[in-house]
């Protein structure tokens, strides 16, 4: 149906023209707007009299990095603050210590006050590098749910069904399989939906994964006689290893906290099937420069290694800049082509019979003594132009001055 259809006569030329600019802007890299008429409607009352939207999403700060797929809903608020809407980010310090149910088979441990607090600072910052701060407002659960009596849970629960809970696709999957479902579980896409009534919010958006929770916000705003929200669901993104989504979890993840190299190296890692996947979700390609991405990729204009090297620069850039981005470029292939170190390479003055594994940690070129023992393994420590290292007990010598350690791909340590 056209925005003309839907709207009628009621609204101005120009409102309807902006409508059409804002709705293609916002549709473009979206799974799902849900009802896409009310959002038509929706869109055109706060044109008409110049009223923001108020587009809230939600973090639960269960731990303290933010991952490229994460960042994909906070993008698109991005997108709707520079079309001149308000951003709301709900931290979930309420539902973290809950844990949202999709797609486990366990709860999730519980963290501490004080565990979630720390982590939401953590995640702010990074969700920063890609929101207007300026138009975006924070709003703790605990503003609305500190104060929470029995009565109102009751009241809550009266609101809804247990066979609607129940049709939840993972509590259902769940009890099917024989898993654990715990009472508490259950009142997580309540306590998201609460959260829509006192956030007011109008959009809320979210993964796919989402939906029965995104739309469980428009239930509880109807009991309360407001205007429900709208539900635009974004894909959850495949990660590197070209498999299953991106998840920290699974180790194929592009961190925020990532330095520009190991960004640039991780896109260029990815299969070529997953480029077009990772061209019109991950990078900030317009309509026009993905389709002519895609079609010359498909034609064989582009090589599949420059494509690679294109979507690997934008996406770096979009956290560093596109500066930064370039000249990763140009590190990448001084590294991987002509076999040269970085222009920079960290330093570390060692002693004399320390044992590799508390180099590397010590050095912070991998987090943890585990990491380095799994890395060793993998055969993928060695010294440039060296044998690989495979000996977990190896020990540093007076000899290693001023050689160059090399952790898998995009990691190096010159030894003082």
């Amino acid at each position: 149906m056209k925005i003309k259809e839907i709207l009628g006569d009621k609204y101005s030329d120009s409102t309807l023209k902006e409508v059409e600019a804002q709705l293609k802007a916002i549709e473009f890299k979206t799974a799902e707007i849900t009802p896409k008429d009310e959002f038509i409607k929706m869109l055109a009352h706060s044109i008409e009299n110049d009223k923001p939207l108020r587009v809230k999403c939600g973090i639960d700060p269960t731990g303290s990095d933010v991952h490229l797929g994460h960042t994909i809903p906070y993008r698109k608020m991005r997108q709707f603050q520079d079309l001149g809407h308000t951003g709301v980010v709900i931290i979930g310090d309420y539902t973290a210590q809950i844990g949202d149910p999709t797609g486990r088979n366990e709860m999730r441990q519980a963290l501490s006050q004080d565990e979630v607090n720390k982590n939401a600072e953590s995640y702010l910052d990074q969700v920063y590098s890609v929101l207007n701060k300026d138009r975006t407002e924070v709003r703790y659960q605990s503003e609305w749910f500190r104060d929470v009596s029995l009565i109102d849970v009751m009241g809550w629960a009266h609101q809804t069904t247990v066979a609607k809970l129940l049709s939840h696709e993972t509590f259902k999957d769940r009890l099917e399989e024989g898993h654990s479902l715990a009472l508490h579980e259950l009142f997580y896409p309540v306590l998201q939906g609460i959260d829509s009534v006192y956030a007011k919010a109008d959009v809320e958006l979210g993964g796919t994964d989402q939906k029965f929770n995104v739309l469980m916000g428009r239930d509880y705003q109807k009991n309360q006689n407001m205007r429900p929200q709208i539900a635009i669901l974004l894909p959850i993104i495949t990660g590197t290893c070209g498999t299953q989504k991106m998840s920290k979890s699974f180790g194929n993840y592009i961190g925020v906290l990532d330095e520009p190299f190991d960004k640039f190296g991780k896109v260029m890692s990815i299969p070529d099937a997953l480029m077009e996947e990772y061209a019109l979700y991950a990078s900030t390609f317009g309509p026009e420069e993905y389709e002519k991405f895609k079609t010359d990729l498909k034609s064989g204009t582009l090589h599949p290694n420059e494509a690679k090297k294109q979507l690997a620069i934008n996406i770096t850039a979009l956290f560093h800049g596109e500066e930064v981005g370039q000249q990763m470029r140009t590190q990448f292939e001084e590294v991987f082509k002509k076999k040269n170190l970085p222009d920079e390479v960290p330093e570390f003055k060692f002693e004399r019979g320390d044992g590799l594994i508390q180099v590397l940690v010590s050095a912070k070129l991998l987090k943890s003594n585990g990491e380095a023992r799994r890395m060793i393994k993998q055969n993928a420590v060695s010294f440039m132009d060296g044998d690989k290292i495979q000996d977990q007990e190896f020990k540093l010598t007076d000899d290693h001055a001023g050689m160059v350690l090399k952790v898998g791909k995009r990691k190096f340590l010159k030894l003082l």
